[in-house]
């Protein structure tokens, strides 16, 4: 029997990724012959979700699919792990997210092309009237595929759910900056921080800067990945770095995903602290980088902890 650990609602991303791969030489502006290498469920905050549920934890997700079988296949696939759905709006007529990777002859990228279209439409009327069930689930994990008058409202209206921001992309990043004092927890990358400091981040020292700032705006707890370096920490009792923990790598995709899966479902419990959330976020990003693909679906609360006893910090 799975017991929850934590209560948390997921705002935003969920569809298929699918990544195709020239057998010829890539040609641009032709028509180039191709082979599909996957097809697989994507998306910041699907991914976050299903580690979380994972994990144990009570989890429901609020996005948006098309009327078509992708969207179908999208909800039916988060419903089997027991993520609520009820709040995935199907919108007549349009066409389920989706991302798609050309890979020329070699493996290298020769084209990416995202379709978000359909996250445009969560907007403030279609959710208006589900805000008293909303405020009912005590954290709120929001990507940043909302559209930003979306994430201000809520961020107005949150209640007393916290506030967790996931800011999925340089470009998108920018949607969190005029509600920085409303977030309760910022975990994102350097490039993601740079878009909302200002300050670029190379250095652990430049990491802690940027982190002044973003407590300065009136974020209460602020962590900032450095991807191979580690992360950086912050709250009320300190800053710290975090290095990496020993990982055998197979497959990093999904991996800073998986660290906001790991973080949350200890840091929502009642009392968690800041380094006990570092530690099984730590675990869960390296877990998730030994395995092919982005999910670890054999995954125990029992292998978090033990990877989580690994990890360390060093006060700044």
């Amino acid at each position: 029997m799975i017991t929850p650990l934590a209560n948390i609602l997921c705002f935003g991303a969920a569809h298929f990724d699918r990544t195709l791969q020239c057998t010829e030489q890539f040609v641009p502006a032709a028509s180039n012959p191709v082979r599909t290498l996957h097809r697989k469920p994507g998306g910041v905050g699907r991914n976050i979700a299903v580690h979380l549920r994972l994990l144990g934890n009570n989890v429901a997700m609020l996005g948006a699919v098309g009327d078509d079988g992708d969207g179908e296949q999208v909800i039916a696939a988060l419903s089997e792990l027991g993520i609520d759905t009820r709040a995935i709006h199907r919108l007549e007529g349009k066409h389920t997210a989706g991302y798609t990777a050309v890979l020329d002859e070699t493996g290298e990228l020769a084209l990416g092309m995202m379709d978000a279209e359909v996250y445009d439409f969560l907007s403030i009327d279609l959710l208006a009237d589900q805000l008293p069930n909303l405020q009912a689930w005590p954290w709120w994990l929001i990507d940043a595929n909302l559209p930003a008058t979306t994430i201000s409202w809520l961020a107005d209206n949150k209640g007393g759910s916290k506030f967790c921001a996931a800011t999925v992309s340089p470009s998108k990043a920018a949607r969190f900056a005029p509600v920085l004092d409303k977030i309760d927890l910022l975990i994102t990358n350097r490039a993601e921080a740079k878009v909302l400091t200002g300050i670029e981040i190379n250095e652990i020292d430049q990491a802690k800067t940027a982190i002044e700032l973003l407590r300065a705006k009136g974020v209460q707890d602020v962590v900032i990945t450095l991807g191979a370096k580690g992360v950086v920490s912050s709250d009320r009792d300190g800053t710290a770095f975090w290095p990496p923990l020993p990982t055998k790598v197979c497959d990093v995709n999904g991996a800073g995903d998986a660290f906001y899966s790991g973080f949350l479902a200890c840091f929502a419990k009642p009392g968690a602290t800041m380094d006990a959330a570092v530690s099984e976020g730590l675990a869960m990003a390296s877990l998730t980088a030994e395995t092919q693909g982005t999910t670890v679906w054999d995954l125990t609360q029992d292998a978090v902890h033990l990877r989580a006893k690994h990890a360390y910090k060093k006060p700044l």
